[in-house]
């Protein structure tokens, strides 16, 4: 008997119970694991497919700028990089010149009509 164990009768019903709650909570982790598992599944090709969707739109948008452009360049910079010190600097010795055009237009209008009154007087 010191090698043996004793159980009473509530006691094995217990342990009966204890063990079919278990198989219970065994069967139902399985099954959340086997749906847990299913989603991830369907889940990872929901990102290859809109990975593969990025992908091309990157290409087309790469297509576009190539055909824009004759090479890749990209348009948010380039949008957003402003003009460059030569196109300022043009820009500058146009104003300059375009204000030195309309000092000389109103000089020559000026003396224009100072010649057209000096002919009217003198006729």
């Amino acid at each position: 008997m010191t090698n043996s164990v004793l159980i009473t009768r509530a006691q094995l019903l217990q342990l009966i119970d204890r063990k079919r709650e278990l198989d219970i909570e065994i069967a139902n982790l399985r099954k959340k694991t086997q749906e847990a598992q299913h989603q991830q599944t369907q889940k990872r090709r929901e990102i290859n497919e809109n990975n593969k969707i990025k992908n091309e739109k990157e290409r087309e948008y790469n297509e576009r700028q190539m055909l824009r452009f004759g090479n890749l360049i990209d348009l948010d910079s380039l949008e957003v990089s402003g003009p460059s010190q030569a196109v300022l600097d043009k820009q500058m010795e146009y104003q300059k010149t375009e204000k030195k055009c309309i000092r000389d237009i109103e000089e020559k209008e000026a003396e224009f009509q100072k010649i057209q009154r000096e002919l009217t007087e003198n006729i």
